[in-house]
């Protein structure tokens, strides 16, 4: 019973001093109504505490009822839109190039554009000299060539005969265009050897008989001297040209040379019986050119 009050003793102590700091519980402990009531020192009355009222919460917002919706099937989702892909363009077919316009080639200085149309005459004239008296017809013998000082167009060369007759040349003077061959058949019963000894221009036959025929290609321009080794007195003339602008005089000495390149130039008279000479000229040419030349070599004579 002791042990029981001791106890009770203790609870109450504790409550006491739990009054101290906290207002008294309204309902007692059920602990305390069980036990017998303890005499104790009157504890001063703890001033009232103020409690705050409480403050009703506000009231939560309203609910909307459950609505009864009728929820229809999903429906299927669409197919998905496709996207464009941007395609690059094929690149634009590009036209063939035009073929190249092949380009005339430039004139050689050999092969300038001519303009024809002018012309010059007049007459060549030759006189005895020293070497005798000039026989009749010996002017027909001569030359009178152009050569433009713009230069001339190549000749076109070709092949030509000089035959070997009754121990002579004929013909004795043989004008050809430059690179030009030249056959000289022997048309005589006995032997030829035919030669020259022109610089640039040298070649030998050697003995060749009746019916054989030999040649030669003439490049070089210039007086050409033909000779026979087995004949001394055979002479041959060759006039290697490199312009196409040339003629021969008639026998009274009178020449024309016609389709001409107009501006300056060389008039040139050849006779192998004289000097040649040249005389300065500009196509087209106003009056006659005449050439008085002196008979300075020995006219031809045959074996």
């Amino acid at each position: 019973m002791n042990r029981f009050r001791a106890v009770a003793g203790a609870i109450a102590l504790g409550g006491l001093m739990a009054c101290a700091t906290a207002p008294a519980p309204e309902r007692p402990s059920p602990a305390m109504a069980d036990a017998a009531p303890v005499a104790a020192a009157p504890a001063p009355s703890p001033a009232p505490v103020q409690v705050p009222e409480a403050v009703a919460p506000a009231p939560a917002a309203a609910m909307p009822e459950a609505v009864e919706q009728h929820v229809a099937a999903p429906a299927p989702a669409p197919a998905p839109v496709p996207v464009p892909v941007p395609v690059k363009p094929a690149p634009a077919r590009k036209p063939p190039p035009p073929k190249p316009v092949a380009k005339p080639a430039p004139p050689k200085a050999d092969a300038k554009p001519v303009a024809i149309g002018s012309s010059v005459s007049g007459r060549l004239e030759l006189v005895a000299g020293s070497a005798g008296a000039v026989m009749p017809g010996e002017l027909a013998d001569g030359l009178v060539y152009f050569l433009p000082k713009a230069g001339a167009p190549k000749p076109k060369p070709g092949t030509f005969t000089i035959d070997t007759r009754s121990k002579g040349f004929s013909p004795a003077l043989l004008v050809v265009p430059q690179g030009s061959t030249v056959r000289f058949p022997n048309r005589d019963t006995i032997l030829h050897n035919v030669f020259s000894r022109t610089p640039g221009s040298t070649f030998d036959f050697g003995h060749y008989g009746p019916g054989e025929s030999k040649q030669y290609v003439f490049n070089k321009p210039g007086l050409v001297i033909v000779n026979c080794n087995v004949h001394h007195n055979m002479r041959a003339d060759v006039v290697v040209l490199s312009t196409p602008y040339y003629t021969r005089p008639d026998r009274n000495g009178r020449y024309t040379l016609a389709g001409l390149p107009a501006g300056p130039g060389t008039l040139v008279f050849w006779h192998p019986r004289a000097q040649a000479q040249s005389v300065a000229v500009a196509m087209p040419v106003a009056a006659p050119v005449t050439r008085r030349m002196t008979a300075i070599r020995p006219a031809r004579r045959e074996h």
